[in-house]
């Protein structure tokens, strides 16, 4: 689940437990809890059929723990449950003697749901489908043995999801509710606190001329998890806030902003050279500059009430001030500038380059931050970064098929063979196989060892059924079973209210407590009912397992490939300038997050700690390379006559080297075979660097205005900081064992 700064409590406060209810665990652990036993009270008071119905729905709903338009998600519930109901009192209704068009509308109504649950971010109201889905199942479970009856069961099971649906909604919306706008804007805030920590660390190296600064290495790592934290939100916010995914356009350019700002800190400690004779002419002006970013930091980091907009900084004075220095210096015939070799030159220009881009991000995050909607506060203009068309998104179109299958052979297995614990197996089968595997980018383990979780899964059941024979007796009691149901919850509320995504174990607990709950232990319970109540959930969890190594098995390392090959193919479209550059920059900012997330969870032995510090290593160079192709999406004209004339053919020679180098890439990590020869750019790079060289000599350079010499040196800087980076990529890329760990299908 998504990070969530807790309100602060007041020092003076001398009650110590008030404290424990600031933690989002305890307050999440009560919530669940209490969901649960209200959907049980109401289903008892109303006379429901099956109260177990009703704690699952709330069980399965509560996940969604952010508030946001809460009369389109009421109705938007009960109309996913409603219309389920109708669909699968039609189906069953009017084709139980035709078991082959009853199993093909079941199928097709679970698998479009399950699409439609997991498409991001076109799906708007993805829970009303899981509600349909839900549902359609639910009544399909009970009606196919007794079609009979089936406007009876369809209308037990809708009234039991409702009860289930409101009281989650209600327990959601109405106690410690939160708020995906206000977490976002406090993970942003995170985010930025470990950027400035970092932008401080790596100034002071520069200006002092100390290379590799301690603590680095560990404010990247940090960043990298505060970017998770902004990286789920943002989905887990389109899903569950209709306010939040109304400007979706608004996040995601601050999540570009953020990534921006810090490849631009880390530029600063790249291509140094002995420039410390040219920074102590300089070292009143860095100093002052480096005041002004840290006063601009800890503006933008300043928690302030919605509507209360930052105060100004002295960035762009303290920046002048700067620029006039170093004109002067250029302009100087005994300066410093025209006494120190070429490669010096261009590296402090270099870097004098990246700590003006850090203070264009520092603008633009501040405009970012202005743009993100804050609760009670009307929303800011909509930035419509692209023209959005759904696409088809494959991954839930794989998952969709493999739940509506799960469910059919659930359903075939129910009528034809008659297993135990009939009523929960289809329901068990679907859930297995959606909710543990299509959450693997924010962090799970998808298909990785499924039937070995099965196994031991299997064996806690036979514990749990074991510890029900003793105990069943003593839940005869409302408020016994009520206090067994609200405690085991709280416990797994609070280990699980940090996590993200949905995960196997988290299935096991729910269905377990909707198991208990059905035993209705106020009648006394045979010790069959209980096996098979727990064999049924069991053979489902099987049923999902056997389909998801069967069809299209999520693995750690396969989505760590496709992640990588798709960072590559979008990294070649920016730099020719193909489909829309802002969805791009999106993708680009996106995909090494997940690519990180998903590369932590491979768990082959081929992958040994030195393979996952290479992998880390590779996708760091990745993000460098995404940095300095931003720039080269500019039009190359922005360069001066004489510099456009000089430079051209290299650049485009360049150009054209790098397209080449990312589709060997892209072709490596589409075959998983990094044993081969990728293209060098290293001619290239020395072609370049002469004619940089014949320039300055011929004084062209000494000629250019001081803005404009800047931005021209500024894009050649980011095409070598380009060249460097992907021939870094090249270089690990050879000495990854890919082919060993990628065909690893663990069972």
């Amino acid at each position: 689940m998504a990070r969530s700064v807790a309100g602060a409590v007041s020092a003076k406060n001398d009650w110590p437990i008030l404290g424990l209810f600031s933690d989002l665990r305890v307050r999440y652990g009560i919530k669940l809890g209490l969901a649960a036993v209200l959907a049980l009270y109401w289903a008892l008071v109303l006379r429901l059929q099956h109260p177990n119905w009703s704690v699952l729905a709330a069980l399965i709903l509560m996940p969604a723990q952010h508030v946001g338009a809460i009369g389109v998600k009421v109705i938007m519930r009960l109309v996913g449950t409603l219309g389920g109901a109708l669909l699968g009192i039609w189906l069953v209704g009017t084709y139980d003697t035709s078991p082959i068009i009853l199993l093909s509308g079941i199928f097709l109504i679970v698998a479009l749901a399950t699409y439609k649950f997991g498409q991001y971010p076109a799906s708007q109201v993805p829970y009303a489908y899981y509600l349909t889905g839900l549902t359609v199942l639910t009544v399909s479970t009970y009606g196919v043995p007794a079609p009979g009856e089936i406007w009876q069961t369809g209308l037990n099971r809708t009234l039991e999801t409702i009860v289930g649906a409101l009281c989650a909604l209600g327990v959601t919306t109405l106690i410690w509710p939160r708020y995906a706008r206000e977490e976002f804007f406090d993970a942003a805030r995170t985010g930025l606190e470990t950027c400035g920590k970092l932008l401080v660390i790596e100034m002071d190296a520069y200006i002092h001329q100390r290379k590799g600064p301690q603590g680095a290495e560990k404010m990247q790592r940090q960043f990298e998890s505060d970017l998770a934290v902004v990286r789920n939100l943002l989905q887990i916010g389109a899903r569950e806030s209709t306010n939040f995914g109304a400007r979706i356009g608004n996040y995601n350019a601050f999540l570009v902003a953020l990534m921006d700002l810090f490849q631009s800190a880390l530029n600063l400690e790249r291509r140094r050279e002995d420039e410390s004779h040219i920074l102590e002419s300089l070292r009143d002006e860095l100093e002052g500059l480096d005041a002004a970013i840290a006063e601009e930091f800890a503006i933008l980091t300043q928690r302030r009430p919605a509507g209360v907009s930052s105060p100004p900084s002295q960035l762009r004075t303290q920046l002048g001030q700067l620029d006039q220095k170093i004109d002067s210096m250029r302009t100087a015939l005994d300066s410093v500038l025209r006494t120190s070799s070429t490669e010096v030159v261009g590296a402090f220009l270099g870097h004098i380059s990246a700590l003006r881009a850090v203070c264009n991000d520092l603008e633009n995050i501040r405009d970012a931050l202005q743009g993100l909607p804050r609760r009670g506060q009307a929303l800011p203009e909509h930035k419509v970064l692209w023209d959005y068309l759904p696409a088809i998104d494959w991954f839930w179109v794989k998952n969709g098929i493999r739940g509506g299958l799960a469910s059919v052979i659930a359903l075939v297995l129910v009528q034809s063979f008659n297993p135990p614990g009939p009523t929960v197996l289809p329901l068990s089968a679907w859930l297995f196989t959606i909710l543990s595997r299509g959450f693997l980018r924010a962090g799970g383990a998808g298909d990785l060892g499924i039937f070995q979780r099965a196994f031991v899964a299997a064996l806690l059941f036979i514990l749990t059924v074991a510890l029900l024979l003793v105990v069943t007796p003593f839940l005869s009691d409302y408020v016994a079973m009520s206090l067994v149901l609200f405690g085991i919850l709280f416990v797994y509320g609070f280990l699980t209210a940090k996590q993200a995504g949905y995960g196997f174990w988290m299935n096991v607990v729910v269905l377990s407590v909707s198991t208990l709950v059905g035993l209705n232990a106020q009648v006394p319970v045979p010790s069959t009912t209980i096996i098979d109540s727990f064999l049924g959930l069991t053979t489902g969890m099987v049923i999902a397992a056997v389909v998801g190594r069967v069809l299209w098995p999520v693995l750690p390392q396969e989505v760590f490939r496709e992640d990588m090959r798709n960072l590559f193919i979008q990294l070649k479209a920016l730099l020719n300038r193909v489909g829309s550059a802002e969805k791009i920059r999106t993708q680009l900012a996106i995909l090494p997050v997940e690519a990180q997330q998903a590369a932590r969870h491979i768990r082959s032995g081929a992958c040994s700690a030195e393979e996952q510090a290479k992998i880390t290593r590779l996708i760091e160079a990745a993000q460098r390379s995404v940095t300095g192709s931003l720039a080269l999406v500019s039009d190359l004209r922005v360069l001066s006559d004489p510099l456009y004339a000089a430079l051209k053919p290299e650049l485009e020679r360049l150009r054209a080297g790098f397209s080449g180098m990312l589709e060997s890439f892209v072709d490596c990590f589409r075959e998983g075979d990094t044993q081969r020869d990728f293209p060098s750019l290293s001619d290239l790079m020395a072609k370049l660097a002469d004619a940089m060289r014949t320039l300055r000599e011929s004084g062209a350079l000494a000629r250019e205005d001081l803005s404009d010499l800047f931005r021209n040196l500024e894009i050649v800087n980011r095409y070598r900081s380009v060249a460097d980076a992907l021939e870094e990529c090249s270089s690990i890329i050879r000495t990854l064992e890919l082919h060993r760990y990628v065909g690893d299908y663990r069972l």
